[in-house]
């Protein structure tokens, strides 16, 4: 009784909560003067429109990539652009946000530098009164 047995060696753990710099800013190819509103000749006619969401130094191939609930995995071709393109769908008038998001090997959550929002309007103001 009173006997104390103590462990063969130390054991070092650490814990990782830094995300990895998977992802950064997130851009529109399509609002050629950057205002921040798609017009219906910058949208075009596919129903969607673009939003390349920058690659950071810790990407690698194979790294999945989350836009607006949608996966992206990145490709090496992703890798040399820099950057991945993610089809935003259009449902109608109005704003539409976009977040990006991705995990690294260790379960940390690398967001995009910022959401963005872009405006869809389409409609022609009426100037003829």
């Amino acid at each position: 009784q009173g006997n104390v047995d103590v462990a063969d060696a130390d054991v070092t753990v650490t814990v990782d909560t830094v995300p990895a710099d998977l992802i950064g800013a997130i851009t529109i190819p399509e609002d050629l003067n950057g205002d921040g509103i798609l017009n219906a000749d910058e949208l075009g006619t596919d129903g969607s429109f673009n939003a390349q969401v920058a690659l950071g130094p810790d990407a690698l191939d194979g790294t999945v990539v989350n836009v607006n609930g949608v996966n992206y995995t990145v490709t090496a071709a992703d890798l040399a652009n820099g950057y991945i393109t993610a089809a935003i769908p259009v449902t109608g008038e109005g704003p539409v946000a976009i977040h990006a998001e991705a995990v690294d090997a260790q379960g940390n959550v690398d967001v995009a530098d910022a959401d963005v929002t872009v405006t869809v309007d389409t409609v022609p103001a009426d100037l003829i009164g």
